[in-house]
């Protein structure tokens, strides 16, 4: 074992955690149960065409307070890339996350399934990526490592598939479960004598148990919506009912392994506040698979649709034989056609050890419905997104304010400053005698911490262009005032 020691000064406990992929179906719900868990959190993400690396946190976050009614903590946000060296993050920010960081997990990934060549998706972020993460884990010295890879790593193998197993030797379906596997063997090599390395591999994640919710038409969802698209083109019968006239080449009784990205992300937030469980690998997958016939007859009973005839293995019809509704679905089907002869079983016993309590939702004639019904309602996927509505944006108004002098407080002292809500952000005051500056990010150190409401610092009538010191004076004095803590003088240098 080839251990590695490092001359950089060790970590004080409460740091944050670095999430990449946080925009993505998986990360949105990490961040909201991380945060409600007590994290501290820095997120990568990278810039839209519509709207900036802030903007599409808040927006993901001002959907969670909506639906929770309640306000939220405001990670710190770098923009970066996991395709570039470093995360494609500057000096300021690497120093930052040296100092700050003391966990992270990689959860970004690319769902393409075949690429045109090694340096285009899948393998440039799922490959890649990996790469650019271990290498950034270990310059900012960060040792507690956190890695989203697939329970599809197992590739083409029969049988029951365990926790501790990995390279077998085993072929792959795509590119996609080849560059994931390649991705795993790379992060566990270099974590060896350096790092605690837990790694997470879901099955088929869907949507959200309670609400239906996606944001990837992907797996499942693909499916669901070519049938939604289908269905309504084909003719019906004196009874009403549509006619789809499809012969699959499956019997119907194969086994889905489907998990809710809801289930998932408990799960993994979990196993990452659960430091006796750090190191282990977890598949995250159902306690009871769905079978293919199950999900086609909910999908036939929403729609009121028949027609569909089970051949077995190699019972597909000539496609001149085809109807032109199978003709349409096979056509846009093609990419998944590897997966529908079988699914393999995924031991779950460590998964049982840690989260054995966390039930994870069946995929019924219910849950079905609402995917259904949410894809309808989200014009599976083109469903315009408002941009989040923010009245002030507190950095922006930081960045606007010089040092300033505080009377009366002890030297090198740091107070912590959580204001939660729409525009809101998380900074230190660090003090140095009659000196002082504002820093992101809250204190890693034991500090003072004031949390305030974004919505009790303003009112309707305030905008960007106040006078900034007096605004932020208000700032700390509310802060302050709702913590209990005497209020020292401020004066501007």
């Amino acid at each position: 074992m080839n251990c590695f020691k490092s001359s950089k000064p060790s970590k004080e406990p409460g740091g944050y955690t670095l999430l990449t992929g946080a925009t993505g179906l998986v990360g949105r719900y990490l961040i909201k149960d991380l945060l409600l868990a007590g994290k501290r959190m820095v997120l990568l993400v990278r810039d839209s065409e519509k709207l900036n690396a802030q903007e599409r946190v808040e927006q993901i976050l001002q959907c969670w307070e909506k639906e929770l009614s309640i306000s939220l903590p405001r990670p710190v946000v770098m923009v970066g890339d996991v395709k570039k060296e470093d995360f494609g993050l500057n000096e300021v920010d690497l120093q930052w996350l040296t100092v700050n960081c003391t966990q992270v997990i990689h959860s970004a990934a690319s769902l393409t399934f075949i690429g045109s060549d090694r340096s285009a998706e899948p393998w440039s972020t799922n490959y890649d990526g990996s790469k650019y993460f271990v290498d950034l884990a270990k310059k900012i010295n960060v040792r507690d490592w956190h890695y989203v890879s697939t329970a599809y790593v197992c590739g083409k193998r029969d049988g029951t598939i365990y926790e501790d197993e990995l390279d077998c030797g085993q072929a792959f379906r795509n590119d996609y479960e080849h560059s994931k596997l390649l991705a795993e063997k790379f992060i566990r090599e270099q974590a060896e004598g350096f790092a605690k390395l837990t790694v997470y591999r879901p099955a088929v994640i869907v949507g959200d148990s309670e609400t239906g919710y996606t944001s990837s038409y992907h797996g499942l969802f693909l499916y669901l919506r070519l049938i939604a698209t289908l269905v309504p083109q084909q003719p019906r019968d004196e009874n009403g009912v549509v006619q789809t006239q499809i012969t699959l080449p499956i019997n119907g009784d194969e086994p889905r392994n489907l998990v809710t990205v809801d289930w998932v992300s408990k799960v993994i937030c979990r196993v990452v506040t659960t430091p006796e469980a750090h190191g282990k690998t977890f598949h995250l997958s159902p306690e009871k698979s769905t079978t293919a016939r199950q999900i086609i007859d909910f999908c036939y009973e929403y729609f009121n649709s028949s027609g569909v005839e089970y051949a077995g293995s190699g019972g597909l019809m000539d496609e001149e034989e085809l109807s032109s509704f199978a003709t349409m679905f096979f056509a846009n089907s093609r990419l998944y056609e590897p997966y529908q002869s079988d699914d393999p079983e995924f031991d779950r016993t460590q998964l049982l050890d840690v989260a054995g309590d966390i039930p994870c939702p069946p995929i019924d004639r219910e849950l079905i419905f609402k995917f259904i019904r949410f894809g309808e309602l989200d014009r599976w996927g083109k469903r315009k997104v408002k941009p989040p509505v923010v009245p002030v944006w507190f950095n922006r108004r930081l960045e606007k304010l010089s040092n300033f002098s505080v009377a009366g407080a002890a030297e090198h002292t740091h107070i912590g400053i959580d204001i939660q809500g729409p525009g809101g952000g998380q900074w230190q005051i660090e003090i140095d005698g009659d000196q002082s500056r504002i820093l992101r990010g809250l204190p890693v150190k034991p500090a003072m911490v004031m949390t305030v409401n974004s919505r009790d610092l303003f009112s309707e009538s305030e905008n960007e262009e106040a006078n900034d010191r007096d605004f932020w004076l208000k700032v700390l004095a509310t802060s302050m005032s709702i913590s209990s803590v005497p209020f020292p003088t401020i004066s501007k240098t």
